[in-house]
């Protein structure tokens, strides 16, 4: 599903294609996003195979745990002959930016930031790199990937790159969609299925992946299935605290959910009932509801209604009549803010 993801969902595919443009153009960028970036390591090989596809000359390198990133590049990338070479009065980012034989500027840096201190000092380094770098030549690019709920302005010559910016709840909505396709139940419960994960993960792309995944439990008790994948993963995200939905507002997403997938069912289920009785009906109107209400032509009538007019006025074969009862049942509870249990939702399906 990684691949689904990132090659397939429009506003994932934009956030890759962004940062490879920018990349393959030589421009160092700060990669924000607030909690955790879905499927990071495959996001980060998509981007590498992109940029290479296109431009082989130059390679990737990790960078974590640096204070100093002039000190560092200084003693990684710099020959010891070119070492004894730097002055401090000189400064990092102009020695760097000055001398044409060191492998540094055939290098992508992919930097992993753990503080606001740590990025200023790329932030500062990058800039002043970039500004004192001929253009004309190869230039080193930084990608400076930062965790924080806050999107940090990078300096002059870094671009800020924030996922959540990108992201919307329609990403994740046409995600769980494709997710649920790949599912063996019939078109209705998947379109079910997709909803529900949506609306009661959220923006969580690899919980919605791992509650698709185990849609059978997942259907029938979406609260508990995703407790149970909390204790499952071993991944520490996927702990019982990061899901911050209660039971009561997870009750309320699944009744969400089947407010915009049972409920035009059950409307559908009433107008071809409807055009199926629709003489019977007529020689029964006008016809007063239990509200007060008055119907006179038989597409008004509702389905409550329908239900009295049948043990009334005109008859019913059992079936047909405990399939009415169900519907109007379904429809009565959803109106009064109750859930429908799976096995009620099938059966109405």
């Amino acid at each position: 599903m990684e691949r689904i993801w990132w090659e397939k969902i429009p506003d994932a595919l934009s956030f890759v294609t962004h940062i490879t443009e920018s990349l393959l153009e030589e421009k160092s960028i700060i990669l924000q996003y607030s909690s955790r970036l879905p499927w990071r390591d495959t996001f980060v090989d998509i981007v590498k195979e992109r940029v290479q596809q296109q431009n082989a000359s130059k390679s990737f390198i990790t960078v974590t745990n640096v204070d100093d990133p002039g000190k560092y590049l200084l003693e990684e990338y710099c020959k010891r002959e070119k070492r004894t070479t730097f002055r401090p009065s000189i400064g990092y980012p102009r020695f760097f930016a000055t001398s044409d034989d060191i492998i540094l500027h055939q290098r992508y840096f992919w930097v992993e930031v753990n503080s606001q201190e740590l990025l200023t000092k790329w932030c500062d380094f990058i800039s002043e790199y970039s500004k004192l770098r001929s253009k004309d030549k190869d230039n080193a690019v930084f990608i400076l990937e930062w965790v924080d709920p806050v999107v940090t302005s990078g300096r002059k010559g870094v671009i800020t790159y924030s996922f959540d910016d990108y992201i919307s709840e329609y990403d994740c909505v046409v995600f769980s969609t494709l997710a649920a396709s790949e599912v063996r139940e019939p078109d209705v419960i998947k379109n079910y299925l997709s909803v529900l994960a949506a609306n009661v993960v959220g923006n969580d792309i690899e919980l919605i992946a791992a509650c698709v995944k185990n849609y059978k439990s997942f259907l029938q008790d979406p609260y508990s299935t995703i407790l149970k994948i909390a204790e499952e993963e071993v991944r520490s995200d996927y702990s019982p605290y990061s899901f911050a939905k209660t039971p009561e507002e997870v009750a309320h997403a699944i009744w969400l959910a089947q407010i915009k997938t049972v409920y035009p069912a059950i409307e559908e289920y009433r107008e071809k009932f409807i055009d199926r009785h629709r003489s019977e009906i007529k020689k029964c109107l006008p016809v007063t509801s239990s509200y007060g209400e008055i119907y006179r032509e038989p597409e008004d009538v509702e389905i409550g209604t329908l239900l009295f007019m049948t043990g009334e006025n005109f008859y019913l074969p059992y079936e047909e009549y405990q399939e009415l009862k169900r519907f109007k049942n379904a429809r009565n509870d959803l109106s009064h803010l109750k859930n429908l249990s799976f096995d009620e939702v099938k059966q109405l399906f």
